[in-house]
């Protein structure tokens, strides 16, 4: 392999993170990843049994098998697609719905669930995921050894997935609690253990040549210094609970996967919740907080203040609102780093406020801990605005426009006019690119029983 070639692999493989990451950014259903235990809508079981964290185990199931869904949806779309730029798209949603899978099993794990070999899978669904992508960026055909391997791995995440989906009604029902995890007649446990027992069968992947240099994790660029002790990151943890006064923390365990973190607890009054810190420097990756929410004291506008407000004391600076939406009386906001003007959703920010309160009640910052660097704004601008202004698009009905670094769904970033407009009532965002003025991507507001998402 060429050392090009090499800079490429290792640059489309950063960038996995940052697709991801803007589908989160666009709020669309088939690729939202609540991420676990921390962030998201909550499953709200009515009869839960008051444990502490039932919630967010039950986060992390729902998750587990929308990622698995997800999985074997590009698995066999792989079965028809020979386009190598539509394959390499296909393998990158898969390697990321593999680490997501992957870090909700951990999450489990941490509730007593022994969920080693299904971890294992799923690493390496992910993992071979990448040496095919490896193999295309090379130039290089699937063979019919790999398209069969595919195969397998869509047969047995399918099985999996299936018996995985079977739990969702008594969940639903009430009729399980994750407060059993790793207990003899645990359902999920059972479930799960067949991928150890042999009852879903998958193919073992062999890990030598091109496994063996070609599979670093990608690197969270924004985290600096020494690795914290997990008693150095309770402290920390109550400097990131500002809402939350004399807060109890407790220190649950550890994570792996790409940010290596601790995952804490704490209580404050009757409220509890649920942080995860990275190892190096203890940053804040991720909080959940369970307060109840009911009667909206604060207005939008106020909520994407406090939001904005809770960056700056945590340490983020120049983070700006892109984009929010209420449910429940819950505000989402999603911020993203602004410099020179231009707004770059790869650095993003998703911060949930409690409209009655006030309160941070949710924090994530994966995509801004593995995409946030100095950067060289120097950008090749060929576009002005007015000529980006003056494109038809069509019946839309144009009401703004800003520049902004969009995140490519192969890999890669790219400076982009984010035209807004609005045709029959309906909003719309079209992306320009600022350097040849073509369209590269439309997303249409849709309003849903979640509140307003992008698709």
């Amino acid at each position: 392999m060429t050392e090009e070639q090499t800079a490429n692999l290792n640059h489309k493989k950063l960038r996995i993170a940052h697709y991801f990451f803007f589908a989160f950014v666009t709020l669309l259903i088939a690729e939202v990843i609540t991420l676990s235990v921390f962030l998201g809508i909550a499953v709200k079981d009515k009869n839960a049994l008051g444990v502490r964290s039932e919630n967010g185990y039950t986060s992390s199931y729902y998750t587990l098998t929308d990622s698995l869904l997800h999985i074997e949806n590009n698995l066999s779309k792989m079965r028809v697609v020979r386009t190598p730029s539509l394959q390499s798209e296909l393998l990158v949603k898969t390697a990321i719905n593999a680490e997501v899978a992957e870090q909700c099993l951990t999450s489990l794990s941490v509730a007593g669930g022994d969920m080693y070999s299904t971890v294992k899978f799923c690493n390496q669904v992910g993992d071979y995921s990448l040496y095919l992508l490896k193999k295309l960026d090379n130039g290089d055909e699937l063979s019919d050894t790999d398209y069969s391997t595919l195969d397998k791995l869509y047969e047995a995440t399918r099985s999996l997935g299936t018996r995985l989906n079977a739990l969702s009604d008594k969940i639903t029902a009430g009729e399980y609690s994750f407060a059993d995890l790793g207990s003899e007649d645990d359902a999920f446990s059972s479930m799960v253990s067949e991928i150890a027992d042999g009852a879903i069968e998958y193919p073992a992947l062999i890990y030598d040549g091109p496994f063996s240099d070609g599979l670093e994790d990608p690197s969270p660029v924004a985290l600096d210094g020494e690795e914290i002790t997990k008693e150095q990151g309770i402290e920390l943890a109550k400097g990131y609970l500002t809402d939350y006064e004399n807060a109890s923390v407790n220190y649950d365990g550890e994570l792996g996967g790409f940010i290596e973190s601790y995952m804490y607890s704490f209580t404050a009054g009757n409220v509890n919740g649920n942080l995860m810190l990275s190892k190096i420097g203890g940053t804040l990756v991720m909080a959940d907080v369970n307060d109840s929410v009911s009667n909206p004291e604060y207005t939008k506008e106020q909520g994407v203040e406090l939001a904005e407000q809770y960056c700056e004391k945590i340490g983020l600076k120049g983070m700006s609102a892109v984009w929010a939406c209420v449910t429940d009386s819950e505000l989402y906001v999603n911020l993203c780093y602004e410099e020179d003007g231009i707004i770059f959703y790869p650095d993003m920010v998703k911060i949930k406020v409690s409209l009655e309160t006030g309160r941070i009640t949710g924090y994530e910052a994966r995509e801004y801990i593995y995409n946030h660097t100095q950067r060289n704004t120097d950008y090749t601008v060929n576009i002005t605005e007015e000529e980006a202004l003056a494109a038809s698009y069509g019946e839309m009905k144009v009401e703004s426009i800003r520049l902004t670094v969009i995140p490519l769904d192969a890999g890669g970033e790219k400076l982009t006019y984010e035209v807004y407009g609005t045709v029959d009532g309906y909003g719309f965002f079209v992306y320009v690119d600022a350097a040849t003025g073509k369209d590269v991507r439309v997303l249409q507001v849709i309003d849903s029983d979640e509140g307003e998402l992008l698709m």
